[in-house]
């Protein structure tokens, strides 16, 4: 096997192309973490005691359970307190984490992670591989309802479909503990981005006696949470804010990290801005009018997001089946969007309008070439054609179409939602689209019903590589596939890019994949995508260490903030 270098050489393994789960074998490797539990004593004398740090976000937290949250600001809360086999550097690469090193069989198909002795629960109790074990078969087991138990099956972890299916035990999960202190995946087929999906919160460790102490009171409070990461969480105010305090004897701790981390929820980006200039809050999103107002000052930042936003529709909706079903209204509603002016125009953020449904920038190929520059704009605005095809739709639907729109309540969704609404209703003349806001959890737990007929949604990538986006809209994948979407010249393309034929050949992989998606975007319309989010904020000069990732989870754990 071979040797790599030091914790902090990145492996990069989830920054780039390495022909993804089910392509050549991944790179072998051992990587070793520089700090210890020597670090601890450090720690308390640090000059960032009492030092703290306050985050607005605009949406709510909807759960710290890590194998129940499908939503960032969750997952960004859940990656404080917990920890993971790997975490990331700035560049999305892999480095030790709770695993201190591991190895990669020749073939790819075994990963043997080796726990840091001095890891510990907040509990002082020694994190171990049967953490990991149970943790992973949680995730897996049909009665979690885990809208992300998928996952094990995108890594191809043995046996994973079965167990999910309920076919097979939780025990038959292709992982075990070999010592207190290995933890071993077996897989079906090598994934080249396995390392970094490791700082991924769903496959974060589970202490089975504590969850079995609290039964179906885990992760409802800080009091019925442990923790594995380098917070504790202190304080919950549902609706209002929540407080994480950095732990003195975490085993990994980052002395110049802040001694607390406050995420604030606060809707009204105006209030979060005058929040900011008054110096109680440290970083802030903007929107529209400011961020021409603010883009001249010292903090300002943008970044172009992983996250896509999209419609979905619902082939099922108990009001307008029929309508969604037909081919000609869902391009009229493809047809009819201005993208780059609600892009520009409306957000303001740094957002630009989607060309398909894996974002820019995301992963390149094996030509180098980056996905979306390959396969091209998929979509178009065209008010002629939108007409022309809603028209179509009228005539074999037999009158005109009323449908609702389904969005969650922050100010941006709210913009975007009104807009669409006016382009639907005057490039389509005939059609009536009534809007229906609510708060995001309300949102999710509709469209996870199926109680929706189009919904605003968005998804942000787990890890670099166009599968993360691609594996939704499988038929099979009824946990995130909401609007069931069911196309068989769609499932066999994905299927045999990732586990067929193909699945080890990395160009002919990447063929299926860019075919996959214009099935579904260009010939089929079987999602709309609408734009990728930009990131415009504003971030106390004095505060520096937060790492944006494009995939996988945004890192405030390393935040910091100078005197």
């Amino acid at each position: 096997m071979l040797k790599n270098s030091k914790k902090y050489l990145s492996l990069l393994l989830a920054g780039t192309m390495l022909a993804g789960c089910g392509g050549g074998a991944a790179s072998s490797g051992t990587t070793t973490s520089t700090a210890g539990a020597d670090a601890t004593a450090a720690a308390a004398a640090s000059s960032t005691e009492g030092q703290t740090v306050v985050v607005a976000f605009d949406a709510d937290l909807n759960t710290m359970d890590h194998h129940i949250a499908t939503d960032g600001n969750s997952f960004i809360m859940q990656s404080m307190c917990m920890s993971g086999l790997t975490q990331l550097d700035e560049g999305s690469g892999a480095l030790a984490s709770l695993a201190e090193t591991w190895d990669v069989s020749d073939d790819g198909l075994t990963y043997t992670f080796h726990i840091a002795e001095d890891a510990k629960w907040s509990n002082g109790t020694d994190i171990t591989a049967n953490d990991f074990v149970y943790g992973w078969q949680r995730l897996a087991d049909p009665d979690t309802a885990s809208e992300y138990a998928f996952i094990l099956s995108t890594i191809h972890v043995v046996n994973a479909d079965a167990v999910q299916a309920g076919e097979m035990d939780v025990t038959e999960l292709g992982v075990e503990a070999a010592d207190d202190k290995t933890f071993v995946v077996h897989l079906d087929l090598p994934c080249g981005f396995l390392l970094g999906l490791m700082a991924f919160p769903s496959f974060f460790p589970l202490n089975q006696e504590f969850y079995e102490s609290v039964g179906d009171q885990y992760s409802l409070s800080p009091d019925d949470m442990i923790y594995s990461g380098p917070y504790e969480m202190t304080g919950w105010e549902q609706g209002n804010e929540y407080t994480f305090t950095k732990r003195a004897d975490y085993f990994d701790v980052d002395e110049n990290a802040a001694d607390t981390v406050v995420f604030k929820f606060i809707q009204d980006t105006q209030s979060a801005m005058l929040s900011y200039q008054n110096g109680d809050i440290d970083v802030v999103k903007l929107q529209g009018e400011q961020v021409d107002m603010y883009s001249g000052e010292e903090g300002f930042t943008n970044r172009l997001q992983g996250y896509l936003w999209y419609l979905s529709l619902n082939f099922e909706s108990a009001n307008v089946a029929d309508a969604i079903a037909n081919d000609h209204l869902r391009a009229a509603l493809s047809y009819a969007i201005d993208r780059d002016t609600l892009a520009t125009s409306v957000l303001k953020d740094g957002s630009i309008g989607a060309a398909g449904i894996i974002p820019q920038d995301l992963s390149s190929g094996p030509d180098g070439v980056d996905f979306r520059e390959t396969n091209g704009v998929l979509v178009s605005y065209d008010p002629d054609k939108a007409a022309e095809e809603y028209k179509l739709a009228v005539e074999e639907l037999g009158g005109d179409v009323t449908f609702e729109l389904l969005f969650e309540d922050s100010e941006a969704s709210k913009a975007v939602a009104e807009n669409l609404q006016s382009m639907f209703q005057t490039n389509c003349p005939g059609l009536t689209v009534t809007l229906n806001s609510k708060p995001k959890k309300t949102r999710l737990e509709l469209m996870n019903n199926q109680e929706y007929d189009v919904a605003l949604t968005r998804w942000g990538p787990d890890y670099a590589d166009p599968q993360t986006y691609l594996d939704l809209y499988v038929s099979t994948n009824t946990s995130n596939n909401s609007g069931r979407y069911n196309s068989a010249a769609y499932d066999e393309l994905v299927a045999k890019g990732t586990t067929g034929e193909d699945a080890s050949d990395e160009t002919a992989r990447w063929v299926d994949l860019l075919a996959a998606e214009q099935v579904l975007i260009e010939q089929d319309h079987g999602v709309i995508p609408v734009y990728q989010n930009g990131g415009a904020m504003m971030i106390n000069p004095k505060v520096t260490g937060i790492n944006f990732h494009s995939a996988g989870v945004d890192d405030y754990r390393h935040v910091t903030k100078s005197e």
